[in-house]
């Protein structure tokens, strides 16, 4: 059994700040613990989590382990975390209750409130800055 975990990470591929979330996850997987899929693709989300619509799929990232476990948002980077050795730090403290749940409701408000496609460029994204689709 590995040290590190590996995961497919489950994106957003319409949404600009959903792709530079993914950069950033790229450059901190020093070992290659991570892949990365758009959701907004019907036979890789049948393929990798089957029976997530695509419904649920657009509402967050989901991380899927190698048992097949799917995990979404804010609990998504945590599991996640555990196989980016630069996230252990940031890990633990999430993982301390109080934390956790303020975690959830801001991943939960800037997800519900990212843009897609159009909205921003890549390089200027934020949260809110146009409605939501």
């Amino acid at each position: 059994m590995p040290l590190l975990p590996r995961f497919v990470v489950l994106f957003d591929g319409g949404c600009p700040l959903c792709r530079r979330t993914v950069r950033v996850l790229r450059r901190l997987d020093w070992f290659g613990r991570l892949s990365f899929e758009d959701v907004t693709d019907d036979a890789v989300r049948a393929r990798i989590a089957p029976g997530l619509t695509r419904e649920a799929a657009l509402a967050e990232m989901w991380v899927v382990d190698a048992a097949g476990v799917r995990t979404p948002g804010f609990d998504g980077y945590l599991a996640l975390s555990s196989g980016l050795p630069i996230l252990w730090i940031p890990r633990w403290i999430g993982l301390i209750p109080p934390v956790t749940w303020l975690g959830r409701r801001i991943y939960r408000a800037v997800a519900a409130r990212r843009a897609r496609q159009g909205g921003c460029s890549d390089e200027v994204c934020a949260p809110g800055s146009v409605r939501p689709l």
